[in-house]
């Protein structure tokens, strides 16, 4: 990417993080690649942490993990083969964790997140339960507004999850959303953060590059 690609997005990046800060959420920090966000996030967290983590792709593709791991830290994360009893212990567990990490899959100019979750594991968690949620945004994620923004979600976001969780819903067929009534439909539940919960602290990356779906 040009110097001036990276300077029109980073006055982008600019006009969301006024804008996040003005919603309630102070603690908003621009990157400008995901080298130095894995490494603040690193220090920010530290050792001998419990960190909670849904399925976000903007955290996992970033080697955040691996550099959390390494400093001995306790990743609490479900896998594919766990039964549903043993997914929904660990994902109370991933509530209670002293950070939890999760990426919306939108976020406007006028600063508020999206999320489309399928079960409501991570949307449960970055609205109340951890001690605190740290949000990781690439610069893909930006839109003008919430109907964007859930056009994004449902149509960019999702579908790239379906392909990757080898769903067999329409959209991987058509390659947008169906609004399918498919059993192992993954857009099920929707929420906005408008302004920041009362009792919740934040803390948001916005990160000069693309970064996950």
């Amino acid at each position: 990417m040009d110097e001036y690609s990276n300077k029109f997005y980073k006055k982008q990046l600019e006009t969301v993080q006024k804008n996040l800060v003005a919603n309630g959420f102070k603690n908003t920090v621009i990157f400008e690649d995901t080298n130095s966000m894995v490494d603040y996030v690193t220090s920010l967290i530290g050792t001998g942490k419990k960190i909670g983590i849904g399925g976000s792709q903007s955290v996992r593709l970033s080697g955040l993990l691996e550099n959390l791991k390494s400093k001995g830290n306790e990743i609490i994360t479900h896998t594919h083969d766990m039964n549903v009893q043993t997914r929904r212990n660990v994902w109370l567990a991933a509530q209670q964790a002293d950070f939890y990490l999760a990426s919306p899959q939108a976020v406007t100019f006028d600063g508020e997140l999206i999320f489309l979750d399928a079960y409501g594991n991570r949307v449960s968690a970055i609205i109340f339960g951890p001690s605190k949620v740290l949000l990781i945004c690439g610069r893909n994620k930006l839109v003008k507004d919430i109907e964007t923004g859930i056009w994004r979600s449902r149509n960019i976001a999702a579908v790239k999850n379906n392909i990757r969780l080898g769903r067999e819903n329409p959209c991987v067929k058509t390659g947008k959303c169906e609004n399918c009534n498919s059993q192992q439909r993954i857009c099920n539940i929707l929420v906005v953060l408008h302004k920041k919960p009362a009792f919740t602290e934040y803390e948001i990356m916005l990160v000069n590059q693309e970064l996950g779906y």
